[in-house]
């Protein structure tokens, strides 16, 4: 295996965790129904959503975009990262939740310029996403709150897609020509 379809073997399997852990989140906000978590719960959430992110930084790197955009991706987990730091660390939620709108601009920027480039269905629910995150993030206060969870669900589909779709790269990658 090439350094290539390393590289994209690699993304693809932080795809599929970041999924799963996106998943886990969604599962851990829905038994919440709106209560706040106990503080086992609240550093289990914590600990899930910095991972969430952490593990997309292989899928940045190598998924293609252009290099500003990929910025706007890495820029998304570094923030979305310390937030789920500070929450757990007892910052207030309503501060958290703002912050959190505005590194969703440059997640955006980066998923929707990476879905553009893709084809299929990466590109389908990706683009779509992408807006949705973006328009989100400017009017969520005259939005009835629900509304989020339309990106939150989307997200761990699209970045199984975006995984199945580094697999194949992965797979098809010529070997480099001997010299």
């Amino acid at each position: 295996m090439n350094a290539a379809s390393s590289d994209a073997a690699l993304a693809a399997r932080g795809a599929f965790a970041g999924a799963t852990l996106f998943v886990l989140l969604i599962i851990g906000f829905s038994a919440l129904g709106g209560a706040a978590p106990s503080p086992p719960l609240m550093l289990f959430m914590g600990v899930v959503g910095a991972g969430s992110h952490l593990v997309l930084l292989p899928v940045v790197a190598t998924l293609p975009a252009p290099a500003w955009t990929r910025v706007g991706g890495y820029a998304w987990i570094a923030i979305d990262v310390m937030l789920n730091v500070a929450t757990v660390n007892g910052a207030e939620r309503g501060i958290v939740a703002a912050l959190r709108l505005g590194g969703h601009v440059p997640a955006a920027l980066w998923m929707g310029a990476a879905a553009y480039r893709a084809c299929g269905a990466v590109r389908l629910v990706g683009v779509p996403l992408a807006a949705v995150l973006l328009t989100h993030a400017f009017v969520s206060p005259w939005m009835p709150a629900w509304i989020i969870f339309i990106p939150f669900m989307a997200i761990p589909v699209w970045l199984a897609l975006v995984g199945r779709h580094l697999q194949r790269d992965a797979m098809v990658l010529p070997a480099p020509s001997p010299v």
